[in-house]
């Protein structure tokens, strides 16, 4: 039987992977704790005129209570220094992925879900101090007693990530998750081809056969796109060649054959489902 200071050693060794992933269209955040999903929360994301800037990034700092400095910039000319409060636009905490961009708190919880922000990723302050715990948890290796100190406290408190942790800002109009097919609006049009396309290219990547896409239920998911997006089963998007009545007991795709599609499909797929005739992922 081991002893608890060998399985402190074998934990310790191999500490799960931490890991963040923004989709700016869809508004979401969400964390991962190695292959699983440990939160997912909503943001708001830069203006059309500020975006938010997309691409790799790591975290490298914490501050707890942090005070709003202004930068030098047009829009904040007429900002003046701010003491941490209530109304402070940083909330009540602030977790620094890039420069002068932040993962933050924010007295106006009601833009989370929106493009309204100067280039940060706005969070409810709950979500806030929930994601700086994991940060802390997993980049500094504190333990939660250690955490909640900090979270109690009302002090401003900078920390900087022992070991700076990965976030992914992605641009991704479609996505399949959790057997259905999600589509956003392009706020910062980027697209270069329309969004039906899109859908089309994305069920192709992950295992579909193109002439098996009902166009028509394609076009019926990307017709009416709100701010929070549309979404349809992705077995609905499949043409049926079987009687309904049939489906229960012969369905065209087995929940197996789902799950491969809803997996990252790489540059040299050899799945049985993508016929000859369709375009390899880029």
């Amino acid at each position: 039987m081991m002893h608890a200071w060998t399985w402190a050693l074998v934990v310790f060794a191999a500490p799960a992977q931490f890991r963040m992933v923004v989709n700016i269209p869809a508004y979401r955040l969400d964390a991962y704790v190695g292959d699983s999903v440990a939160r997912t929360t909503g943001v708001a994301v830069g203006m059309p005129r500020f975006r938010t800037p997309r691409g790799s990034f790591t975290i490298t700092s914490v501050e707890w209570n942090p005070w709003w400095i202004p930068p030098k910039s047009p829009w904040a000319a007429k900002d003046t220094i701010m003491r941490p409060g209530p109304t402070n636009p940083m909330g009540r905490v602030k977790i620094n992925f890039g420069g002068l961009y932040f993962l933050h708190g924010t007295p106006l919880p009601r833009s989370v879900g929106s493009a309204a922000s100067h280039g940060c990723l706005r969070l409810q302050n709950a979500e806030a101090i929930a994601l700086a715990r994991l940060v802390l948890q997993y980049g500094n290796g504190m333990f939660a007693d250690g955490i909640e100190r900090y979270a109690a406290d009302t002090a401003t408190r900078w920390l900087r990530v022992d070991n700076p942790l990965p976030i992914d800002v992605r641009y991704e109009l479609v996505e399949v998750r959790g057997g259905r097919v999600f589509v956003y609006r392009d706020i910062y049009a980027l697209a270069t081809r329309p969004l039906g396309d899109e859908v089309f290219a994305a069920l192709v990547a992950r295992g579909v056969d193109s002439a098996a896409v009902d166009s028509a239920r394609v076009h019926a998911l990307v017709r009416r796109v709100g701010r929070a997006g549309n979404s349809t089963p992705l077995d609905s998007l499949i043409k049926r060649t079987l009687p309904s009545a049939s489906r229960a007991t012969d369905p065209m795709f087995t929940p197996d054959q789902f799950a491969r599609m809803e997996a990252p499909c790489s540059r040299n797929c050899s799945s049985p489902w993508i016929s000859r005739r369709s375009p390899s992922r880029r």
